[in-house]
């Protein structure tokens, strides 16, 4: 298993439209996927619970990846969350204020 702690920059948070990209990216992959935030643990295959979980601008992630391609899964999913989903982003030094 691997994992990664990330933080949610674009100015939106998980709404529908990055939760929906996220969550079809994930779906496609065979590895086991989980994000823990707070104290829930989401399966973020299912857009859903994504949005469900109310993660916002600034939120902590942790993701962990377990299956035969997790390292390539668990960058895929890096980049995407990294790279706002084409939305205004915050800077780390923001969320760190």
């Amino acid at each position: 298993m691997v994992e990664s702690t990330i933080y949610v920059r674009n100015k939106t948070g998980l709404h529908l439209r990055p939760a929906t990209e996220l969550s079809q990216l994930c779906a496609r992959m065979d590895s086991e996927i989980k994000i823990i935030f707070k104290d829930k643990h989401i399966n973020p295959k299912s857009v859903l619970m994504i949005v469900g979980a109310g993660i916002k601008q600034g939120s902590e992630i942790l993701i962990q990846v377990e299956g035969p391609n997790e390292v390539e899964d668990l960058k895929k999913i890096e980049d995407m969350i990294n790279g706002g989903f084409d939305e205004e982003m915050i800077s780390l030094d923001e969320i760190f204020k």
